[in-house]
């Protein structure tokens, strides 16, 4: 019986083809949007290259001092990270380092900018780059404030073009670093690690840099595997209440959390120490159920529509005794196929725009791709879709009355 419902699915869409064509517009359309977005946000917020243990890691990205006559809301100081943020129970790994700043190379008489971070050794412990030459700078290249670089594949290109640069030295904002490692360029959506060029963190010059409670810094922890994220910002929390200040007469009290990929995306300029997500992801949730529910209420007008002009055969199967729940699965079963192939043809859609979007964008490193997790929850979107858009129209259409089906009216 199943098979013949699928028959008769198929026939069904081949009969009316402009409604066919207006509904799986609607399915493709709404699937590719949704597919796209759910694949942004998972490479945004899932573990990926080079931030690999992103479920594993806090990161403190945002603090906010205050006093009686001023405030200062920035990123964490490197005196704050360096002497309050270490050794904190239940962490493993622990970075100091700052976010992407503009500097400048000139090379035979032209200007090139890069984006560049200075970071500790530990970065690169936490972080885990692919390097295709050397290795990351040291502990001591650190500490002694070692002229020394790793750079990205793009700017090796754009240094050396295709010659090896380990070894190799260029100029930086009128300083001379040498090349001690390239690593395979990280995508502009991994915002703790992404970069051109990163250096010691010591070597950077700016006055009063390593004194400063609030900053340009960010730290990040990796946790120990078990560790409880709550109990690492307790730790940190208790801690920033012994905070010395240098100026207690225009400070005296800080506050700030290491907070997980999703709380730091979810904050959206709330306080520096609020972790809730809830109201962003209310929100997103109302916003995709909306977003939902057009194509499923254009689906359930245009089964009406069908429904109606299909009185007479309604009547007719009714009369010769067929169930009202035989014509419901007739036409949810209609439905659902529908639905399928419209989330086939929006996932086909999806993967040619995000693979557009990869070659056209290639020097960003982006690197958005459909996994099979995504695409098994786009067929059980495309069932649901069946599901909700035909059950009602299907329903209506099983108590009509089969003398005055087969006149063309409706109870």
């Amino acid at each position: 019986m199943f098979g013949n419902y699928l028959k008769m699915a198929w026939k069904v869409l081949g009969r009316r083809k402009f409604f066919t064509f207006v509904s799986l517009f609607g399915i493709a359309f709404t699937m590719t949007a949704m597919l796209v977005a759910v694949a942004v946000a998972d490479h945004v917020l899932a573990p990926s290259y080079p931030e690999t243990r992103l479920d594993r890691m806090l990161v403190l990205a945002s603090v906010a001092m205050s006093g009686d006559r001023a405030s200062w809301h920035a990123g964490p100081g490197f005196k704050l990270a360096d002497r309050y943020a270490r050794d904190l129970p239940g962490v493993e790994r622990m970075t100091i380092y700052t976010g992407p700043s503009e500097s400048s190379s000139f090379l035979e008489g032209r200007k090139l900018t890069f984006r560049t971070r200075g970071t500790d050794a530990e970065f690169w412990r936490v972080m885990e780059f692919a390097f295709v030459e050397g290795g990351p700078y040291t502990k001591d290249d650190d500490e002694k404030a070692s002229r020394v670089a790793v750079i990205g594949e793009s700017a090796r290109r754009r240094l050396f073009g295709s010659d090896p640069a380990l070894g190799r030295s260029f100029e930086l904002d009128g300083a001379e670093f040498r090349v001690v490692g390239v690593v395979r360029d990280a995508p502009l959506y991994r915002l703790h690690s992404s970069s051109d060029i990163w250096v010691p963190i010591r070597t950077i010059t700016a006055a009063g840099f390593f004194d400063r409670l609030v900053g340009e810094c960010e730290a990040a922890f990796l946790l120990e595997p078990g560790a409880d994220p709550d109990q690492v910002q307790a730790a940190f929390r208790e801690r920033l209440a012994r905070v010395e200040f240098s100026d207690p007469a225009l400070f005296h009290t800080i506050v700030g959390l290491p907070m997980t990929q999703l709380e730091l995306l979810a904050r959206l300029g709330s306080r520096a120490d609020d972790t809730s997500p809830r109201l962003v992801l209310a929100l997103s949730l109302l916003g995709l159920l909306a977003f939902m529910a057009l194509p499923a209420i254009n689906l359930v007008n245009i089964n009406l529509s069908r429904i109606y002009e299909r009185g007479t055969e309604i009547g007719v199967r009714k009369a010769f005794g067929a169930s009202g729940l035989d014509l419901v699965l007739q036409f949810v079963v209609e439905n659902v196929v529908l639905c399928l192939i419209g989330g086939v043809v929006g996932l086909v859609a999806a993967v040619v725009v995000l693979e557009s979007t990869v070659l056209v964008a290639a020097d960003l490193a982006l690197e958005f791709h459909l996994n099979w997790r995504i695409f098994g929850a786009t067929l059980a979107l495309a069932i649901v879709f069946g599901l909700l858009s035909g059950a009602w129209p299907a329903w209506k259409m099983s108590r009509q009355h089969p003398v005055l089906a087969l006149r063309g009216g409706a109870s």
